[in-house]
């Protein structure tokens, strides 16, 4: 019984020790043990390798409503310019971003005219496996830096086309406010299949004492993008989105919530990483400020590492 007991305890102790020294077949702090996803059009790669820098050009084309007279305008055109910048800070856990918007299109006084947004910069950390599945969150905050025009604006006007055809993005054109943007990310990938999603909230506050300007205003985003890649080098997806009015006085509830659907082609390499996407809505506009629109984005993305991986499949 002592024999027994003493093999007992040595077995015990074997695989204790065994257990405190072990360690996994791979390191989780190496930086490239992460796999680079396609990134979906309006959302990040979430594990993305050190600075990721990001151009878009977004072209549309806004049906306006008709007048009170009955006549139909013609459709008015509007480009929407995007800079974004991420930075992975620590392991491709910690990222801290920057984006800058520029808008171009008609006014109403049926001449081009060009508006700034207001800068948008975030941070956000997340975990993160080898396999593909990742979850985390962060916070944006859109501060009044650039002065902007009444929150409303006629149509069409560029910060108008802007609500129509981006509504997520419109906090960098509204004026007298700052946004808080909190969000989550989860991200799961699946052999050549990947899922996205981002459940985001706008917390809208006036700087000033605006009567016309809603004291706190909410606003819900939400975007899923399903994704596949048929050959290693090439991501085909579609992404769907909606903004919804949570708290918006003035709003109806038949206009709380606005729908838009966009399918993309990606091209991956270990730098370079263009993207072709269109953006369209389901069922109406928002506030009925337009009929219909269509628009296509081309994206330039670029993975600048000093030190990239040898193959990144």
């Amino acid at each position: 019984m002592w024999l027994l007991a003493a093999a007992v305890v040595g077995i015990h102790a074997k695989a204790w020790a065994q257990t405190i020294d072990w360690k996994p077949s791979y390191d989780p702090d190496h930086p490239y043990q992460l796999p680079d996803a396609p990134a979906p059009p309006s959302l990040p790669d979430l594990t993305h390798r050190a600075l990721a820098l990001s151009l878009e050009a977004t072209v549309a084309s806004v049906q306006p409503p008709a007048d009170a007279t009955g006549h139909q305008p013609d459709r008015v055109g509007v480009w929407i310019g995007r800079l974004e910048a991420e930075m992975a800070l620590s392991n491709r856990r910690w990222y801290l971003g920057l984006a800058q918007e520029v808008a171009r299109g008609q006014s109403a006084q049926a001449h081009d005219a060009t508006v700034v947004g207001n800068p948008e910069i975030w941070g956000r950390a997340l975990w993160a496996n080898r396999a593909g599945l990742a979850y985390g969150g962060g916070m944006g905050i859109v501060p009044p830096l650039v002065p902007q025009e009444q929150q409303q604006e006629p149509s069409p006007s560029p910060r108008a086309s802007v609500r129509v055809v981006r509504p997520w993005d419109y906090p960098h054109f509204a004026g007298r406010v700052v946004t808080f943007r909190p969000f989550l990310d989860v991200r799961v990938i699946d052999g050549r299949f990947l899922l996205q999603v981002r459940q985001g909230l706008d917390v809208v506050k006036k700087t000033s004492k605006d009567d016309s300007i809603p004291d706190t205003t909410l606003t819900s985003n939400t975007t899923f993008y399903m994704g596949y890649r048929p050959v290693d080098p090439v991501g085909i997806g579609l992404e769907l989105s909606e903004v919804y009015f949570i708290k918006a006085p003035g709003v109806s509830d038949e206009e709380r919530a606005v729908f838009a659907f966009s399918p993309c082609l990606r091209w991956m390499s270990p730098v370079l990483q263009p993207a072709l996407s269109g953006i369209f809505p389901f069922d109406r506009p928002l506030f009925g400020a337009a009929r219909d629109y269509w628009a296509v984005r081309l994206t330039l993305g670029m993975v600048l590492d000093p030190d990239p991986p040898s193959s990144i499949w």
